[in-house]
């Protein structure tokens, strides 16, 4: 008798198994409520719904059946939560936090660069291994699989985990993830998000959608470290406040900007050369100044040399 295929999924880091075939390094399982069941005797803690999912992260010739016996005791399956869940203890390794959830506008590239690193599998020191939106391999939105936070049942589980089990990595990424977790030192050759070309547009978009988020509740908020300073020289103790407070201080004490300053002191320079001008003269000239695009571009140019 034939055994049913899962349904072939979309997303070309996943791929197809009959439902009946042995478990592999890279599966992926809901938290059934059998499952559920094995967890409340040997693991309580991850019966939290924050566990949205689990990735077993056993070598397959582990997993191997020969003579009708696994070759190993025990099962090691690694957390999954959504990356909104967790992005900000991401962020606080790579990034100069000023709050919870604010950051210097200055360190926004390293949290760039390390999304980059998650999403092309290659984010070793925290352990996470990206696991793309795929309704057919049971992961709803965007996740990860947090490597260092694994649990562990007996192989007498095998049965549950086959039955829990809604989608798997395909085999270069299979290969990746063991990699990994073992903490080898050759790189596995995976497909990364600009191989071919036109996916690069999609990782700009993974990206985006982790550090502007839209959701002002949970965002990162990005902030110039020259407004810390102008905030802190005006006695705001910035570390004693909650994120909201911070932000509307912040924009309160923020420093004028580099266009500003320097209408200032050309419109400074202007009364001491013109003494008998007016003061409506010097509006006009302010106004022009602010609205003159040459200007602003001279401006940004000599900002950035």
């Amino acid at each position: 008798m034939t055994t049913a295929q899962h349904t072939m999924p979309t997303h070309w880091t996943y791929e197809a198994f009959d439902a009946g075939s042995d478990l592999l390094q890279g599966d992926v399982f809901d938290p059934t409520d059998e499952m559920r069941s094995i967890l409340q005797q040997v693991h309580p803690h991850f019966l939290d719904p924050k566990y949205t999912a689990f990735l077993l992260v056993t070598q397959s010739c582990d997993l191997a059946i020969r003579n009708g016996r696994h070759n190993t005791k025990y099962l090691n399956i690694a957390v999954v939560r959504p990356i909104e869940a967790v992005l900000h203890d991401f962020l606080s390794h790579v990034c100069r936090p000023v709050v919870e959830g604010v950051y210097l506008q200055e360190t926004k590239g390293e949290a760039y660069q390390l999304l980059e690193r998650l999403f092309n599998q290659n984010e070793q020191a925290l352990g996470l291994f990206y696991l793309h939106p795929e309704l057919d391999a049971g992961i709803a939105r965007p996740s990860v699989a947090l490597l260092r936070v694994t649990v562990t049942l007996h192989v007498e589980h095998y049965g549950v985990l086959r039955q829990a089990r809604r989608g798997r990595l395909c085999s270069e990424f299979r290969s990746k993830l063991g990699w990994l977790v073992g903490n080898l030192y050759s790189r596995i050759g995976t497909q990364d998000w600009s191989e071919p070309p036109e996916r690069s547009k999609a990782l700009e978009k993974l990206v985006k959608q982790c550090l502007e988020a839209g959701d002002a509740s949970c965002e990162p908020k990005w902030v110039p470290e020259t407004w810390v300073a102008a905030a802190k020289k005006k006695g705001v103790q910035v570390e004693q406040l909650e994120r909201d407070d911070l932000l509307s201080a912040l924009e309160t004490h923020k420093p004028p900007t580099a266009k500003a300053q320097v209408i200032d002191q050309a419109l400074r320079v202007l009364k001491e050369v013109v003494p008998t001008i007016d003061d409506e003269m010097v509006r006009r000239m302010s106004n022009r100044l602010n609205n003159d695009s040459l200007f602003a571009k001279a401006v940004r140019s000599a900002k950035s040399e």
